[in-house]
């Protein structure tokens, strides 16, 4: 990254491939940016409505983290805004730099970094006069970055082991089975309860998608639903072939990738013969499913609803279904939103009905909700601990201050990826904040 310290040393975009001429790049680069009159009529519009106005830094994690010219959403986005206007319009092509249209400079280094130094958390969009979304931009960037072999070289990696193995950590059936056995016993000998957390049941009535992180990392949270489920009576189950939501595909505007990741899911889903597909703590795997997916109509009619565990639990609280004890977690928590859920799915009152059900002493961030800010790991960030001291200082440097002024000693993130910053954020700061995700608490305080 140009503005990273030591970032022309390690840069965040290696390229995959062997270098093409720099007049090629250059023209790919243009060819890739004037196609966009042929697509999505949101992105051509993004292309001519900014009123550059400043309200997007102003929202900007990164910006506000330390602003430097390229972090600025408007300038980031006039890398290719300006090669729209300059190759695939009449006035463009007359006015020239008059109305910022202009040529790609041939850096595509600065052009791959300054869209890997954008979050994607869409908060720009939030507040935005016009309605811009930079993320769109940010992705279709990143997309042309793809294209050219200059995909962070651990993104790449994580969607290559994700396609070849159904899971982003690269566990096979047999890692997944070893983990469910120890969680079985982790259960009863913590509670003596017999709790199944089943796998490759034809005809359960739900097929349970986490996060692979949820199974093998913070395996607390898929321990407190499958306490739930054991509560309630519920037929459910995992799948030892397809048990991570995740899908990098997303974050790299890599449709092809996103789209394959997506439909070994649903042809599990149809092979379980579920009723009820339920996605786990993780945002963009949700969105993906539930906003995408099922929206468009990738793969035709479903045979089954779509839903989230943070929807599921949340309802079955407000029936009365399942009593906790507070004093199992008696200590200040609180709730970070993921972008994807806060901004992306609308999922924000159904943890806090989780947490205040479950906590002694639930506290808000502020802002919280659809307003939060980023946790500073989003959009992939958070697998790249090259940019570590980037994510520590720059992006993270709000959630940080946010956490502090809540005095929490827990936070909650439902999204494996915000853990995964939050805790490295709490390590580097020295905070001794533990990070979990919303379902721990139940875990601990489901009175069974």
């Amino acid at each position: 990254m140009a503005h990273i310290q030591a970032a022309k040393e390690t840069p965040v975009a290696e390229l995959q491939k062997s270098a093409d001429p720099p007049g090629k790049i250059r023209q790919d680069v243009i060819d890739a940016v004037t196609a966009i009159k042929n697509g999505p009529q949101v992105l051509k519009l993004y292309m001519e409505m900014c009123a550059r106005c400043g309200t997007c830094a102003d929202q900007c994690p990164v910006y506000q983290g330390e602003p430097t010219r390229l972090r600025n959403p408007v300038i980031r986005t006039d890398l290719i805004r300006g090669v729209f206007k300059k190759h695939a319009t009449s006035s463009g092509r007359i006015f020239g730099p008059l109305i910022n249209a202009n040529d790609f400079d041939g850096d595509i280094q600065k052009f791959v970094d300054a869209f890997y130094e954008c979050t994607g958390c869409r908060r720009c969009a939030t507040f935005c006069p016009m309605g811009i979304d930079n993320s769109v931009v940010t992705r279709k960037g990143r997309a042309i970055g793809d294209q050219l072999g200059y995909t962070p070289e651990r993104l790449r990696k994580v969607i290559e082991v994700s396609l070849e193995t159904g899971n982003t950590d690269g566990a096979n059936r047999e890692a997944l089975k070893e983990t469910v056995r120890f969680l079985e016993g982790e259960i009863k000998d913590e509670y003596g309860l017999d709790v199944r957390i089943p796998y490759d049941q034809v005809g359960a009535e739900v097929f349970f998608v986490p996060p692979s992180g949820d199974l093998l990392v913070n395996p607390e949270a898929v321990m407190g639903i499958a306490k739930v489920f054991h509560k309630l009576g519920v037929s459910w189950t995992l799948s030892s072939k397809a048990f991570d939501g995740a899908n990098y595909g997303l974050f790299t505007g890599d449709d092809k990738s996103m789209k394959e990741d997506n439909k070994l899911y649903v042809e599990e889903a149809k092979r379980l013969k579920c009723k009820t597909l339920m996605m786990g703590e993780c945002g963009h795997a949700h969105r993906i499913m539930k906003f995408m997916m099922e929206k468009a109509g990738w793969w035709g009619p479903l045979p089954f609803e779509i839903t989230n565990v943070l929807q599921y639990t949340a309802k079955i609280i407000k029936k009365g279904a399942i009593r906790f004890d507070k004093s199992a977690n008696p200590e200040p928590v609180t709730y970070h939103d993921p972008c994807n859920f806060g901004r992306s799915c609308g999922i924000t009152e159904e943890p806090r009905v989780i947490m205040k059900a479950a906590c002694a002493d639930f506290r808000e961030m502020t802002p919280n909700r659809h307003l939060n800010w980023c946790c500073g790991g989003g959009g992939g960030l958070s697998a790249m601990d090259e940019i570590l001291e980037f994510r520590m200082n720059v992006s993270g440097r709000l959630k940080l201050s946010q956490v502090d002024d809540t005095r929490a000693k827990f936070c909650a993130a439902a999204c494996s990826n915000c853990k995964r910053q939050l805790s490295q954020l709490m390590e580097y700061h020295d905070r001794g904040v533990a990070i979990g995700g919303v379902h721990d608490v139940v875990y601990r305080a489901i009175v069974m």
